[in-house]
């Protein structure tokens, strides 16, 4: 079992403030006063996204009803009449792969590989939309903290899956829903709220 979506969200909005100071000292960060709002909402986005692969999570059970359908009347629309839209070829392209990720909880969406599709969705959303590179990367350390997260925990996770399926797992772990990762999530959220107020005062 995955720690609670609360705790990646905190650990995901964790490193992104860290990806953020980063951002600021290798590159820009856009001036609009809605990217870092965009950016984070990238962050959690992703944080939630390696458990899309049960029904359970915040954001598989959405995905089992609704994702499957789409993809059902994606292909009908295609089916009846082809090349009807380079648009809907693309989506389909984009949602097919993840019919594929319900192999079982923890496995494909906790590894590597399914960190190179997503990187590869990145890198086709930023060519096809023209999407700003700051939101992916932003999506993108969510997914990894996601991983990270996972890989404290007394199961680990099969981080070379589906070439090797060994699960690894830190030195040292905690159980999922225990008092440790409370601790931890109560600990990352005052973390972010002392280092923002004293960002902004500064």
């Amino acid at each position: 079992m995955a720690i609670l979506a609360t705790s990646h969200q905190v650990m995901g909005f964790t490193w992104g403030m860290g990806t953020i100071a980063l951002y600021n000292h290798y590159a820009s960060v856009p001036e609009d006063f809605f990217a870092p709002v965009l950016f984070f909402g990238a962050v959690l986005f992703g944080a939630l996204i390696p458990d899309i692969d049960t029904p359970k999570s915040k954001l598989g059970g959405p995905f089992a009803k609704w994702g499957f359908t789409l993809v059902l009347v994606l292909l009908g629309m295609e089916l009846v009449t082809p090349g009807i839209s380079q648009s809907i070829q693309f989506l389909l392209l984009i949602l097919s792969p993840l019919l594929f990720v319900y192999t079982g909880h923890r496995k494909f969406t906790h590894s590597i590989s399914f960190l190179a599709l997503m990187g590869a969705y990145s890198v086709l959303i930023h060519t096809y939309f023209s999407i700003p590179s700051f939101y992916l990367i932003g999506f993108m350390v969510g997914v990894v903290s996601h991983l990270f997260g996972d890989f404290l925990t007394k199961r680990g996770i099969p981080i070379f899956y589906p070439f090797h399926r060994r699960y690894v797992k830190f030195l040292f772990t905690f159980r999922t829903g225990s008092a440790i990762e409370t601790g931890i999530t109560v600990g990352l959220i005052l973390f972010n709220v002392i280092l923002i107020t004293t960002t902004v005062m500064g």
